[in-house]
């Protein structure tokens, strides 16, 4: 793996770390629709992850790691961009909860490689 994508892995993972730290005492789905500064700070590290997958990791790296839904995570960015008055709670914490996990784990095996 070159350095461009090591450092830009590296830099998803810090933008999950905050989510999950943002998370950290959220319980219920009501709990993070109630709250629109830690939503607003959420949204945001989506938007940097979804930004950082699209335009700093090279095609090829996404090409051989296909596994991780590259796309997916740039278009959740795309509505978050393009359509923010219109962004759904529900999906935005179902996303949190469901996926961040794993997009972890399989960052965190490529970095140790």
């Amino acid at each position: 793996m070159n350095d461009r994508n090591r450092k830009t892995l590296s830099k998803i993972l810090s933008h999950i770390n905050k989510i999950q730290n943002y998370m950290k005492d959220v319980k219920t789905f009501s709990e993070f629709d109630r709250d629109s500064l830690k939503k607003d700070a959420i949204v945001f590290n989506l938007m940097q992850i979804g930004e950082l997958s699209n335009k700093k990791l090279t095609d090829d790296f996404k090409k051989n790691h296909d596994g991780i839904p590259w796309m997916q995570i740039y278009g959740l960015r795309n509505r978050i961009v393009h359509d923010y008055d219109n962004i759904h709670s529900k999906l935005v914490y179902q996303t949190i909860i469901y996926d961040l996990m794993e997009l972890t784990r399989e960052i965190e095996i490529l970095l140790n490689r």
